[in-house]
């Protein structure tokens, strides 16, 4: 924080960092872009955890049929309407974008010249490093500090507890100043983009084992086994903790990959001649023979490493 700035929930004349719960300071004043599904849930979370003054700007406010929407999640959450981002961004002590990927760019830079000394800008659009690192570049020198907010788990089943990473030059302060309140959120060293990254490459699990999982049970239900299948996978993942499941999966992934390469090939006829379609299979099988031709077999001799972080030291 700039020296002379004042402080997050702090009155221009005291200067004091954050708002530890318990001080005379004021409680921040919170400003949502948007009341979408995790606008909505964490302000209503935060404002039932006692925050009070919450307010957002949507751009459908006014804007029928959608403003129907956007009025009875304001009238729910208890928060007050602003009828410009201006509005909202200069009323605000911390301006928090929670819309989509695709405007988190376009809202900070609409954002940034409204902005001043000692706001807070915590982008929590669902973005990659790199347009976090865009973000965050659109409002340097507005004298606001920019939070990459990543997060973790599903907004509606846990509101504002759920697990956010906060990485960029506010991260500390918007933790003080929303931690008191409940808010799970960790700091990560470093620059905008790397909290965002973490979700991103979370996502290539989350995401494809979902899609895993709907090819599994389609072609099981094709053979009227969907059911037998997922009480199995759910065997083999119970059969120890996550990390030491996972550990074996993959150290003994790689030494096999090639034969089981050519078993995957069985594993897409047999859907082929259901008519499921193949995506993730053909996707593993080519992931397959990408690890038999990276060289893991001979570099272990044909013994699986102890350790995952072993793979590594191939490079791959």
């Amino acid at each position: 924080m700039s020296a002379g700035a004042p402080s997050i929930g702090e009155e221009p004349t005291q200067r004091t960092e954050g708002h530890p719960a318990g001080t005379a300071a004021r409680p921040p004043v919170l400003g949502f872009i948007g009341l979408g599904e995790a606008g909505f849930h964490i302000a209503r979370g935060l404002r039932e955890a006692g925050l009070p003054g919450i307010c957002a700007f949507d751009r459908y406010w006014n804007v029928a049929p959608q403003s129907e929407l956007v009025l009875a999640r304001a009238r729910e959450a208890g928060v007050e309407l602003q009828p410009s981002l201006q509005a909202l961004v200069e009323h605000c002590d911390i301006v928090v974008s929670a819309v989509s990927a695709t405007l988190s760019v376009p809202l900070a830079k609409e954002s940034a010249p409204f902005l001043r000394a000692g706001q807070l800008f915590a982008d929590l659009n669902s973005a990659g490093p790199q347009t976090k690192v865009e973000a965050a570049a659109a409002i340097a020198g507005t004298g606001a500090a920019y939070v990459d907010g990543a997060i973790m788990g599903t907004v509606p089943g846990l509101a504002h507890r759920v697990p956010t990473l906060l990485c960029g030059d506010g991260a500390q302060r918007l933790a003080d100043a929303l931690g008191p309140y409940g808010m799970q959120l960790t700091v990560l060293d470093g620059p905008a983009g790397r909290a965002s990254a973490s979700k991103m490459l979370r996502s290539i699990f989350m995401k494809g084992v979902v899609t895993l999982l709907l090819e599994t049970v389609l072609a099981g239900h094709a053979y009227g086994l969907e059911d037998d299948l997922l009480d199995s996978i759910a065997e083999t993942f119970a059969a120890g903790p996550f990390r030491e499941v996972a550990n074996g999966l993959m150290t003994r992934g790689v030494i096999h990959a090639e034969r089981r390469a050519h078993e995957m090939d069985e594993v897409i006829a047999t859907l082929q001649a259901a008519g499921v379609d193949d995506t993730m299979s053909r996707a593993t099988r080519d992931k397959l023979l990408q690890l038999a031709a990276a060289g893991y077999k001979a570099h272990f001799r044909g013994v699986p490493p102890s350790d995952f972080h072993e793979i590594f030291a191939l490079g791959h």
